[in-house]
């Protein structure tokens, strides 16, 4: 088996970065921090992807290479939020957050506690009516492996710089 790339660990050690960022602001960014067993945290993972030829075949890893991050479909909801009086979201989603979550309401005025279905028609008339105000952590991960990546390409070039400058001053 061949020994891993140096492009594969620098994209993966970028994609981690981008990943812990990710988790770091959406926590801090809302006025609820994601829970320890968020499916969020749990599901978002990095994958870096070999580059293919022109031909299709694969190089390896070579300046080709993807780095790839996967979240849940929710991420872009939790990312961007949602404008009020805007298409309303499915009562499905919300049956299943209402399940996950183990959620019961009672009546204020009966005592009695609410169906699920009941719970997630109130959620969903909420969200159409006020919306939900985003968190905005995936634009500013992506800034910081941005940055990552400048700083690796500086230093690759310095090092070309440098290895360049050595050769010609042996050739004098």
């Amino acid at each position: 088996m061949a020994a891993p790339s140096p492009i594969k660990e620098i994209l993966l050690a970028i994609g981690e970065a981008i990943r812990a960022e990710m988790i770091r602001l959406a926590d801090s960014n809302g006025k609820y921090p994601l829970r320890d067993n968020s499916k969020l945290k749990r599901t978002l993972r990095v994958e870096v992807t070999q580059g293919r030829a022109a031909s299709g075949r694969f190089e390896g890893y070579t300046a080709n290479a993807q780095l790839q991050l996967y979240a849940q479909d929710y991420a872009q909801w939790l990312d961007r939020g949602r404008k009020p009086h805007t298409k309303k979201v499915p009562i499905a989603a919300l049956l299943q957050f209402i399940k996950d979550r183990r959620l019961r309401w009672k009546h204020k005025k009966t005592g009695r506690f609410l169906t699920a279905n009941t719970m997630a028609f109130l959620i969903q008339s909420a969200i159409y009516k006020r919306g939900i105000r985003g968190r905005n952590f995936i634009q500013p991960a992506y800034d910081v492996g941005e940055n990552l990546v400048d700083i690796y390409l500086n230093n690759q070039l310095l090092d070309g710089l440098t290895y360049e400058l050595d050769r010609q001053l042996q050739v004098i």
